[in-house]
């Protein structure tokens, strides 16, 4: 099988690689961030960001064509990205308050 798509690539045709570089990437932007009160929020967006693309990289092994999975994961991205803007900009969400430290 002669796969040449830069995410199967990257992610070496295998689900848990994805999987785990998510969670990876996940803990360490919380670890990083432990400060700001937007850290668990970013965290997950990024391991989103990076599970779509091993999802995108398994359905092209799968065979389905990246000209298909590609547009689908950037609308899904693109909405929930813009949701979020949204209800940050109007003030929906609000960071949570961090406990006083005894």
């Amino acid at each position: 099988m002669q796969v040449t798509d830069p995410a199967v690539q990257l992610f070496g045709m295998s689900p848990v690689i994805a999987v785990s570089a998510g969670y990876s990437a996940q803990t360490r932007i919380a670890g990083a961030w432990h400060r700001s009160p937007f850290a668990p929020l970013l965290g997950r967006l990024v391991a989103a960001i990076i599970w779509g693309c091993g999802s995108v990289a398994v359905l092209t092994v799968f065979g389905i064509p990246a000209a298909i999975t590609v547009p689908i994961a950037l609308t899904v991205l693109t909405v929930v990205i813009v949701t979020l803007a949204a209800a940050f900009a109007g003030g929906m969400l609000r960071p949570a308050p961090r406990p006083a430290a005894p």
